[in-house]
């Protein structure tokens, strides 16, 4: 288990909100794709590129990803994800 509180939290981060400042050093951040049919493209520190499952055929809770993350950005077109970052 991971100690710390919330640093950022959205529950409908999509394209059109562009890359979003996590302003807060991070033990992880976890991910949750609101879009039920398609994987979606989420990158991370400008560079690295997560794909979270959709909902309907694969995961319906939200993927952990342990590392210190400064930025967010949905990058499939048209796509939505919720999420939050511990810090």
């Amino acid at each position: 288990m991971i100690d710390g509180h919330i640093v950022y939290s959205n529950t409908s981060l999509t394209t059109s909100d562009g890359e979003q400042t996590i302003a807060h050093h991070t033990y992880a951040i976890y991910i949750a794709n609101v879009d039920t049919n398609n994987w979606i493209e989420v990158k991370l520190n400008g560079k690295h590129s997560v794909m979270i499952p959709d909902a309907s055929g694969h995961v319906h809770d939200y993927i952990h990803i342990p590392g210190d993350y400064n930025t967010i950005e949905v990058i499939t077109a048209a796509s939505e994800v919720a999420v939050y970052a511990i810090g």
